[in-house]
């Protein structure tokens, strides 16, 4: 299934039959009301730095992530533990770490954990804890996104039935009677957050506050309701970095960027840019890369063709990680399905609703798998395409090159509709590959490794 999304736009924007509910029942603003320009979405991509307690644990620079010191490229893949009975939580992060994947990507729906107003469920299959602590077993990192709102297609967004009859409330914004409930959510939702933080133990190295809000994305405060969420997470314990709403959320995030060509299907012009940003202090990382789309079931060959060229992009163009929405999607149990999906939250994605592996999933794993063996580059590196500009063979091909102290990543990129060969020459005269040219497929990018030790 393929599915053309505008820049910028938002997954859960696209139902008119939903945002309608929503303003009946809990008074949102309408989309655009009170945007301001220089906040909108999209526009901030930057990371609140970690605590001093932390750091040693979780940093960042505009290059790449450290953990514990070290340079990591994250490969992070969306599920939501809500999705899953818990039974099942250990095979499908198996099948997911298996594929290459270091990191999981989860919501906290507020509904899902406080059904009944004062009644808070953390256990069984609403055990946060449970789940966090088995990701940490599995020598994963997580990135937890609180809320209070999520979207995520689930019921009412996230928000609990029940906060919809209490008198003066107006969510999202700064607003006393919505920030007291949201608070006393947080009450308990945080410390099992800040718990499972990387620094004291366990898995989680980033939060994300609020989701996909109109106003503020990334280190952007417009108003109180950021500020207030802000310092109530921080006053329950919250170390690692954070950002608000979310970071380049697109089906094709490496092209989402203003001047930017699309460069996912053979035959269309390739951005012939980089991710690069030297006012940016944190690295580029996207926290929604939505593969595929949540109203189908299944994918194949095209997806797995289409999605692995636009991940590939992201490797080759300086980037700096990315979260798969969803690389599990799961079920809808219960009632807690939006107003267009019943039961399969399926996604089309790399691990089935049943567990099965589509094409899309090893298409993920080769990038994940090389992204992990050479994070050393590619999480420190600089651009270096204009050191290689001369090419033996078919100029048609697109070249990008990532430098670092530990080596050099060459990425060939064929964006035509016919199989091509393509041979580097390099300052020295050394050719790479040095034993014939490469055949490259159409719209395939193929990485070369030069200068690395092994």
């Amino acid at each position: 299934m393929e599915m053309n999304v505008k820049k910028h736009s938002m997954k859960c924007s696209a139902s008119p039959i939903l945002l309608r509910l929503l303003l009946l029942l809990l008074s949102v603003p309408g989309p655009g009301s009170g945007v301001n320009a220089q906040s909108s979405p999209g526009s901030n991509d930057h990371i609140f730095p970690a605590a001093a307690a932390a750091r040693h644990c979780i940093d960042f620079d505009s290059k790449g992530f450290l953990v514990r010191g070290r340079r990591v490229f994250l490969v992070s893949a969306g599920m939501e533990y809500a999705r899953v009975p818990h039974e099942l939580w250990h095979d499908r992060l198996l099948r997911l770490k298996r594929a290459g994947f270091n990191c999981i990507e989860i919501y906290t729906f507020w509904n899902f954990h406080e059904p009944q107003e004062g009644q808070f469920d953390f256990s069984g299959d609403h055990g946060l804890d449970a789940f966090l602590q088995m990701v940490n077993r599995m020598g994963m990192y997580a990135i937890v996104r609180v809320g209070p709102y999520y979207c995520a297609e689930w019921d009412n967004g996230g928000y609990p039935l029940w906060l919809r009859f209490k008198e003066g409330v107006r969510v999202r914004e700064d607003n006393a009677a919505f920030e007291k409930y949201t608070d006393r959510f947080f009450d308990r939702l945080l410390p099992i957050v800040s718990k499972n933080q990387i620094h004291h133990g366990g898995a989680v190295i980033l939060v994300q506050l609020e989701n996909e809000h109109p106003k503020g994305w990334g280190t952007a405060m417009p108003d109180g309701y950021f500020h207030h969420l802000r310092d109530k997470a921080l006053s329950l314990g919250l170390e690692v970095p954070y950002f608000f709403s979310g970071l380049h959320h697109s089906n094709d995030p490496a092209a989402d960027r203003p001047g930017s060509q699309p460069s996912d299907q053979p035959g269309n012009q390739v951005w012939d840019g980089n991710l690069d940003d030297s006012t940016r202090p944190n690295p580029w990382f996207s926290t929604e890369f939505w593969s595929v789309w949540y109203n189908g079931y299944g994918s194949g060959e095209k997806e797995a063709r289409e999605y692995g060229r636009r991940t590939w992009k992201i490797i080759a163009h300086g980037g700096n990680g990315y979260n798969y929405y969803m690389a599990y999607g799961g079920s809808n149990f219960g009632y807690t399905n939006n107003d267009e999906d019943a039961a399969s939250y399926d996604y089309g994605a790399a691990v089935g609703q049943a567990g099965d592996l589509r094409p899309i999933y090893y298409s993920f794993k080769r990038a994940a798998l090389f992204a992990g063996s050479f994070q050393e580059i590619l999480a420190n590196s600089e651009d270096a395409t204009a050191r290689y500009r001369s090419f033996r063979v078919d100029t048609a091909v697109r070249l990008t090159a990532r430098h670092s102290a530990a080596g050099e990543l060459l990425f060939l990129d064929n964006p035509s509709g016919d199989t091509v060969a393509a041979q580097v020459v390099t300052a020295e005269g050394l050719s790479l590959p040095a034993a014939a040219p490469l055949m490259l497929a159409p719209g395939e990018i193929v990485p070369l490794v030069h200068r690395f030790s092994i």
